[in-house]
C-alpha cells in the first residue's frame, strides 16, 4: 500500500514513539482549541439565541466565520483563529506532522497583533520561541498561554455585550 505523504511513519516502532513521545504542545493546542470554540459558541448564543442550534452544527472554521460575520471578532482575529484551526487540523489528521519553530513563531506574532495580550503571555511566548533551538526546548506553558490570552479577549467581548463576568 502506498503511504500518504502526510503520514511519513516508516515503522510500528516509529508510530509507537509518536504516540507516547513528549509532545506537550499537542494537548495544549487541543484543549485551547476547545476553549476557543466554547467561547465562540457563547458569543453566538449571546448575539442571537435563535442561532444556537445552527451554530452547534458548524465545524470550527465555519463557527469562526460566523463570529466574524456577527462582528464578535475582528478580521485580524479571524485570520489568527483560522491559522490555529489549520494547525490543529494538521496535528489531528497527520500523525507525522511536527510544526516548526518558525511556523509557531509566526503564529504567535500574528496573535500579538490580533489580541490584547492582557498578561503578556503571547509576548513571553514569542521570547521563548525565539530563544529555543528546537520544539522540545519550549516550555509547556508557552502553548497554553496563547489560548489563555485569546480567551481573555473573547471573554471580554462576551462581557462587553452584556454577559456575566463569571457565569455563562
Amino acid at each position: 500500500m502506498a503511504r500518504d505523504k502526510g503520514d511519513a511513519i516508516a515503522s510500528f516502532t516509529e508510530l509507537y514513539q509518536r504516540m507516547v513521545g513528549d509532545r506537550p504542545f499537542v494537548g495544549a493546542l487541543l484543549t485551547g482549541h476547545l476553549a476557543v470554540e466554547f467561547l465562540l459558541r457563547q458569543l453566538v448564543r449571546q448575539y442571537d439565541p435563535k442561532l444556537v442550534e445552527h451554530s452547534d452544527t458548524l465545524r470550527h472554521h465555519a463557527l469562526i466565520a460566523l463570529n466574524r460575520q456577527l462582528g464578535t471578532i475582528s478580521d485580524v482575529q479571524h485570520e489568527v483563529l483560522i491559522s490555529i484551526n489549520t494547525l490543529r487540523n494538521r496535528l489531528a489528521h497527520q500523525i507525522s506532522y511536527e510544526p516548526t519553530l518558525n511556523e509557531l513563531l509566526q503564529l504567535w506574532r500574528r496573535a500579538a497583533q490580533a489580541f490584547s495580550d492582557l498578561t503578556d503571555g503571547i509576548s513571553q511566548g514569542i521570547e521563548a520561541l525565539e530563544a529555543a533551538a528546537n520544539l522540545t526546548e519550549v516550555e509547556d506553558w508557552v502553548f497554553a498561554e496563547l489560548f489563555v490570552q485569546i480567551s481573555y479577549d473573547l471573554h471580554e467581548e462576551y462581557v462587553s455585550r452584556g454577559g456575566d463576568w463569571e457565569e455563562f
